[in-house]
């Protein structure tokens, strides 16, 4: 009998190796070895890094892009109101000029008429004193 046992003993360990080696097969054939389904996993990770890299730095390109349009259209409307300020600076100044101008031709005008009117009588004495000089007889 104790031979018997023996033998179920090592049909137990038998067994359990042809069940652990079963298991082996079935993981290699359906899913890989362990070291395997590690590869596959650290492909993919290093797949998804570079994708997420990829993502990332055309993010930051397109970022960087609209930075630069931000600071484009910031320089045209400071350019835009500088230009208008300065337009409304010259359009003031020109003004005052029309202005300065107007009244002094207003003074000018003033004084020739001014002018005029107190040698209007001198001026009309003359005229009439030449038309009627040349109509008298020379003596």
């Amino acid at each position: 009998m104790a031979g018997t046992r023996e033998r179920t003993k090592e049909k137990a360990r038998g067994r359990r190796k042809e069940r652990k080696h079963l298991t082996e097969q079935l993981e290699e054939k359906y899913v890989g070895s362990t070291t395997e389904i590690f590869s596959r996993i650290s492909a993919k990770e290093s797949e998804i890094r570079a994708k997420v890299n990829a993502e990332r730095t055309r993010a930051e390109r397109l970022i960087e892009d609209a930075k630069g349009e931000a600071a484009a259209i910031k320089r045209k409307a400071t350019l835009e109101e500088i230009g208008s300020d300065t337009y409304q600076k010259i359009i003031a100044a020109a003004r005052e000029e029309v202005a300065e101008l107007e009244k002094s031709t207003a003074r000018e005008v003033e004084e020739v008429q001014k002018s005029g009117e107190k040698n209007l009588r001198i001026a009309v004495d003359f005229i009439v004193e030449s038309v009627i000089s040349s109509f008298r007889p020379l003596s």
